[in-house]
Parts: C-alpha cells; structure tokens; sequence
C-alpha cells in the first residue's frame, strides 16, 4: 500500500484518481477538514509538505492546475500571471523538493499543450513547458524515483463538458502508467 497526496483532489481529474487508488488499496492524505492548501501561496505550500511528510506519503500526484482561460496574451493582468506560474509550475516543484526523500513515485498531470503550442494559450503553454522541462530533468538526476508525465487533452470532469474523453477511460490509463512504471503517457482524445 501506497500513501498518495494528490493536489487538486477536491474536484475534477483529482477526485477520480483519489477514488482510483483508494480502490486499489492505496491510503489518499486527506487535510483533515482542517483547510484546503491555497497553492499559490507559498508559505501554505510548505504547510502541504510538512503535513506530508509527517503522514510519511511516498507518492505524489501533482494534479492541481489553473486552466487555459484561452485569452490572448496581452489580456493577463500580473495576478493571473503569478497565480497561474504558482499553481502550475511553482509548487509541484516545490513539492517535489520538500519531500524529495521520502517519495518512490512522482505523477505529473501535464497537457498536450505541454507537447504542441496552440493558440491562445501563451501562458498556460509556458507553465506546462516548463513543468516538462522540470520533470525531465529530475528523471536524469533521480533514478530511483518512478516518475510519469502524463500529457491529456480535454477531460470530460463534469457533464457539460463537450469534445473530451471519458474521465475514467482517463483515469484507468493514468493508473496503469502508474502501475507499470512508465515515464510518459500521452492519452489524445481528438478526432483524427
């Protein structure tokens, strides 16, 4: 059995990867009702960590994201810039430094867009580059540890959500990719 701290799992692709390893016998870290971790805050990231490892978890599903708003570039305010670096990219680093130690495996929900620009998608497209970049290198610098990159496209997480694969077609192949120790996973759900 598995401890599993997973960001995001309040809701959407987290809530179905939390129902996913409990499933298969893993413990997913709760808070405790105590507060849900803002993530864009760094000081309530290192919170996250301590709790973490005090709860000696040993995977870490970096699933948390602020979502493409597709605005154009020159539309961002620097609040939504820091906020949407922090989310995406800042603290799965952080994470992954602050419990680098005690973690066997690492999962990284990426996107496609990680793998092909599109427009408008300037600066989701940067943090998901950089958390590929990210991730790539600490594969090199850290063999023992079983890390996934897992790239999607559209999710269908709730009903209204059009043109987007099944969440627990999603889900079973994430945790297959987990199972087998695979470094990448690209699940492409648009037509051909």
């Amino acid at each position: 059995m598995k401890k599993v701290l997973i960001t995001g799992a309040s809701s959407g692709l987290g809530i179905h990867l939390s129902h996913k390893f409990e499933s298969k016998g893993h413990e997913v870290i709760r808070h405790n009702g105590k507060k849900q971790f803002n993530l864009t805050n760094s000081n309530e990231v290192v919170e996250l960590a301590n709790m973490a490892r005090q709860q000696k978890v040993n995977v870490l599903i970096n699933n948390a994201a602020i979502v493409c708003p597709s605005l154009k570039f020159e539309s961002y305010t620097d609040t939504m810039i820091d906020e949407m670096i922090a989310v995406n990219l800042r603290a799965p680093i952080m994470l992954c430094s602050l419990l680098l130690e005690q973690l066997e495996n690492i999962v990284n929900i990426n996107s496609m867009v990680g793998l092909e620009i599109k427009s408008p998608r300037t600066l989701y497209s940067a943090t998901k580059w950089g958390l590929r970049g990210f991730s790539n290198s600490l594969k090199m610098e850290n063999k023992n540890i079983s890390i996934l990159d897992v790239y999607p496209t559209n999710i269908k997480t709730t009903p209204d959500r059009q043109n987007a694969m099944d969440v627990h077609l999603v889900v079973n192949a994430i945790y297959e990719a987990f199972e087998s120790k695979q470094q990448e996973l690209i699940l492409d759900g648009r037509k051909q």
